[in-house]
C-alpha cells in the first residue's frame, strides 16, 4: 500500500506526464522546454547528445522552422512502471503517435520505447532530466 507521500509524489509526476503530452500535441517548443531541468540530457536517434535545457528547445525550434507545415496529430505515451528515490524517478515505457508533414498530408505513425529519469524541483514539480527514446522495431 502507498503512503499519502508516495501518492502526492506520483500525482506530481503524472501532472508531468500530462503537461508532456499536452505540450507534445501543441507543438511549442518554448511550452516542451518548460518541461525540462536546465541541465537536462536527450537522446535522440541518429543524433549527438542534447546537453541543456536551452540546446533542446533551440534544435525543436530549428527543427519547427525547417518543418512549418507539420502538426502531431496524436501521443500517447504508456509508462511501463515509475520508481522514485529521494528526489529523483525513472520511468519507461512506450508510445505511439502520428503526425502529418504538411496540412493536409497524410498521416504518419511512429511506435517507440523511452527511459526517462526525472528531478523533483523545489517548488514540488517533476521535470524531465534524462530522456531517451527510440523507434520501437
Amino acid at each position: 500500500m502507498k503512503t499519502e507521500a508516495q501518492e502526492q509524489e506520483m500525482a506530481g509526476i503524472e501532472k508531468l506526464h500530462q503537461q508532456d503530452i499536452a505540450a507534445t500535441l501543441s507543438g511549442d517548443p518554448k511550452r516542451l522546454a518548460e518541461l525540462w531541468t536546465d541541465d537536462a540530457v536527450r537522446l535522440q536517434p541518429g543524433g549527438p547528445p542534447e546537453v541543456g535545457k536551452a540546446l533542446i528547445q533551440t534544435n525543436d525550434e530549428k527543427m519547427k522552422a525547417q518543418h512549418p507545415g507539420m502538426k502531431i496529430l496524436s501521443y500517447a505515451p504508456e509508462i511501463k512502471e515509475v520508481q522514485i528515490a529521494d528526489g529523483w524517478a525513472y520511468e519507461w515505457g512506450t508510445f505511439s503517435g502520428s503526425f502529418q508533414d504538411s496540412p493536409g498530408g497524410a498521416a504518419n505513425s511512429l511506435r517507440g520505447k523511452l527511459l526517462r529519469v526525472l528531478r523533483k524541483q523545489s517548488d514540488g514539480s517533476w521535470k524531465f532530466a534524462r530522456v531517451m527514446w527510440n523507434p520501437a522495431e
